[in-house]
């Protein structure tokens, strides 16, 4: 830890012990190597978070990739690896590059603040710590989280590059969707095959769907097929066997089905809608609905 005689600002901290936490309560990794610190750090959290603590980076990698927390923040001065070259490790690796990095530094200087953003940081802290900034920091992290999670899941059409807090962090969801979508007219195409092509087990790949769209893997994958199947309705003409058949559900019945209850019309109704629309008002349907566009060009 770098050396501060006053390292968090606006205490006194409440001395109330911590309450039980509920199922979804969001999960803070801390790692600080400094006693004091760190345990200000965590009565100031705890009553609203869980905390799991480390003191270096090793220990705090295996956290990591255990627990996959939804925030870690992070000393610059620590034994062995030091904060900055911990950001790069965690945001290099595919298993947890998308999870927001809060650095502490002793430094608060533009080079410093510079060194961090290019390891990819999402926020920079300078000693002392205002606990009243920190912690509001956190809140807004975690609300635009679940901003996006509701999002995605109530609009059909939410960017998946909105779903990460950084560039780095689309590594994961890339990777995902490059996957589905060459795979996308398969019938295996579910857990398992997601498990064998990202090499992650079921647990951990449960565990980032849920945290970037608040779905289980297969309604993230029923989500994908019903984009691809309204991109391909919208830009082709083509039969609704065919559309089925091209997104990996080749019954047409069960397709029907799947497809009104998403989008209140059954598959021919929608097509019948779109050819009564003017010019003008499917170029704008086109506009509103341009994530096809970059969904299906994805990695080309």
């Amino acid at each position: 830890m770098d050396n501060q005689s006053n390292p968090l600002s606006l205490i006194p901290l409440s001395q109330t012990p911590a309450s039980s936490h509920a199922a979804n309560t969001k999960t803070i990794l801390l790692v600080e190597d400094d006693f004091e610190l760190s345990s200000l750090l965590k009565q100031l959290f705890e009553k609203e978070y869980v905390i799991y603590e480390a003191k270096d980076a090793d220990s705090a990698m295996s956290i990591a990739l255990e627990k996959n927390p939804d925030l870690i923040i992070s000393d610059t001065l620590m034994p062995e690896m030091n904060g900055v070259d911990f950001c790069k490790l965690i945001k290099q690796t595919f298993a947890t590059s998308h999870i927001p990095f809060i650095l502490l530094s002793g430094k608060d200087t533009l080079d410093s603040k510079l060194e961090g953003l290019r390891a990819g940081t999402d926020f920079h802290f300078a000693k002392p710590l205002s606990a009243e900034l920190l912690t509001l920091t956190i809140k807004n992290i975690f609300l635009q989280q679940q901003k996006l999670k509701e999002r995605y899941t109530d609009h059909y059409l939410a960017d998946h590059t909105e779903l990460v807090c950084s560039e780095k962090g689309n590594i994961f969801v890339n990777k995902l969707l490059e996957i589905i979508e060459k795979h996308i007219d398969s019938e295996d195409l579910g857990v398992e095959f997601l498990c064998n092509h990202l090499f992650i087990s079921r647990t951990k790949l449960y565990q980032k769907i849920k945290s970037f769209t608040n779905q289980s893997v297969g309604e993230f994958v029923r989500t994908v097929r019903l984009k691809k199947a309204i991109h391909i309705m919208t830009h082709e003409d083509v039969t609704i066997s065919e559309v089925a058949e091209r997104i990996g559900l080749p019954n047409v019945s069960n397709f029907s089905r799947f497809f009104k209850k998403a989008q209140g019309k059954s598959p021919l109704q929608f097509i019948q809608s779109l050819k009564k629309q003017t010019p003008t008002k499917t170029w704008s349907y086109l506009i509103m609905n341009s994530y096809f566009l970059n969904f299906c060009i994805l990695l080309e």
